[in-house]
């Protein structure tokens, strides 16, 4: 280590009662992240739990990234409890493939946060109900917290082509999301860039066997 670096001071780490308050302060915003996920109000809860439990109990972040630190530990937990379920939609991806270019880029930090912005507006229960849970976590973790295309494979340990494929599909809902929102700003007609899958008859009511 060079001379005129100095180890982080740990007045810039988060204290204890700063992790408890910046969950609880944000309960609302990790809460849905974690319901798009889980598609249930009380393993969503649980999460949040959880999230904030593993970070007292690890290493403390960096005060400043604090609420970002939050949100992975969050949406880890989410999916630690839908891992099964998530991972049984891969096959429904096998044979489809992602032309968009644009969908694996990485957006500046403006339009993250009104891609953001547009699925915490966006009504969890649809949303859900109309996409699967592998394309809605994706779409949670790429918006949220800004993932690669390869942090989605390690985080829910699925092929990459089924990432990829997923990913396509959750960039599109996210653009049928601001569509929307400038129909509803400034009276413009609706603009569909693709068909929408048949809807789940129940929120993530999983058969056993998985994606017909």
């Amino acid at each position: 280590m060079s001379r005129d670096r100095k180890p982080a001071d740990a007045r810039d780490h988060a204290s204890a009662a700063e992790v408890v308050e910046c969950f609880r302060y944000e309960s609302s915003l990790l809460g849905k992240l974690a319901f798009l996920i889980t598609g249930d109000q009380a393993a969503a809860d649980q999460s949040v739990g959880k999230a904030c439990e593993m970070t007292l109990r690890g290493n403390t972040p960096f005060r400043d990234w604090l609420l970002e630190w939050a949100k992975v530990a969050t949406i880890t937990s989410a999916i630690s409890q839908r891992a099964e379920a998530i991972r049984s939609y891969e096959p429904a991806y096998k044979d489809q493939r992602c032309t968009h270019v644009e969908h694996l880029g990485q957006d500046d930090a403006e339009e993250r946060a009104a891609s953001l912005n547009l699925l915490l507006q966006a009504d969890s229960r649809k949303l859900i109900a109309e996409i699967d849970p592998l394309c809605c976590a994706i779409l949670v973790i790429r918006v949220a917290i800004r993932s690669s295309i390869q942090d989605c494979v390690l985080r829910l340990n699925v092929s990459r082509a089924a990432v990829l494929a997923a990913n396509c599909l959750a960039m599109t809902r996210l653009q049928d999301l601001h569509l929307k929102s400038l129909e509803e700003d400034h009276d413009v007609s609706p603009v569909r860039t693709a068909e929408a899958p048949p809807a789940h008859e129940e929120i993530y009511g999983f058969a056993s066997s998985g994606p017909e």
